[in-house]
């Protein structure tokens, strides 16, 4: 009982939510500090990013539950993951700043508004790219592709990498939405570790799919649609 309990959709759903909520709004929150929470509340941006923070988990924990089984390849070499430390600085850093009025430009709702609309393209792609990914799971079962970068669905269809794209709308939408300088100023090397890392994942995905990996890089970019 306990193993299938462990094993169900339920508990990885569960877990995925939690992660989730933990990553985009938890962090803020400890960066903030626990005992000044009702001043978190204050800003109707604030709120309505706990709002935003809450449906993306929800919407993570979905796609954990209904994503089809399917094998997952192993990478052979280590891959740096700058861009997943830079995020979380940012968003730590960000909402630090914020509630100590440091290091942050002067009060501007509509900068604030501007952040949120920033954030909220980013979680769009995220929808596309995992809705995407799921159909492609669910009508082609054994024969799809084992990793959503070979697919055509979705955005894929004129980027290899969406996720990296909603990264970095995530991380400049938040800086605006917390008028964090220090956030702004980080954009560049989160930029730089997304590229760091897009760079070494095609050099994987060159040597294990030589047969197809010049025909997708053919007909897609990395990141930006035509151009890169």
């Amino acid at each position: 009982m306990l193993t299938r309990i462990w094993k169900s959709k339920g508990l990885a759903a569960t877990g995925q939510f939690l992660t989730t909520a933990f990553i985009y709004w938890g962090l803020a929150i400890l960066a903030w500090g626990p005992s000044h929470l009702n001043t978190f509340f204050m800003n109707p941006v604030r709120t309505g990013f706990t709002i935003i923070a809450v449906a993306q988990s929800l919407f993570m924990a979905w796609v954990v539950y209904v994503t089809p089984p399917h094998i997952e390849p192993e990478h052979r070499f280590d891959i740096p993951r700058w861009h997943a430390y830079l995020f979380e600085t940012i968003f730590v850093l960000a909402a630090f700043s914020d509630q100590r009025d440091n290091l942050v430009w002067d009060e501007n709702m509509p900068l604030r508004w501007t952040g949120t609309v920033i954030y909220l393209i980013g979680l769009a792609l995220s929808v596309w790219t995992n809705t995407a990914w799921i159909g492609h799971l669910k009508r082609d079962g054994g024969h799809a592709q084992e990793i959503p970068v070979l697919i055509y669905e979705g955005p894929f269809r004129w980027i290899r990498y969406p996720s990296m794209v909603s990264l970095f709308f995530y991380c400049l939408g938040f800086t605006f939405m917390f008028r964090s300088w220090v956030g702004l100023a980080l954009m560049p090397f989160l930029v730089w570790g997304i590229i760091n890392r897009i760079n070494n994942m095609e050099k994987i995905f060159e040597v294990r799919y030589k047969k197809i990996w010049p025909m997708r890089r053919h007909a897609s970019k990395r990141v930006i649609p035509y151009v890169y």
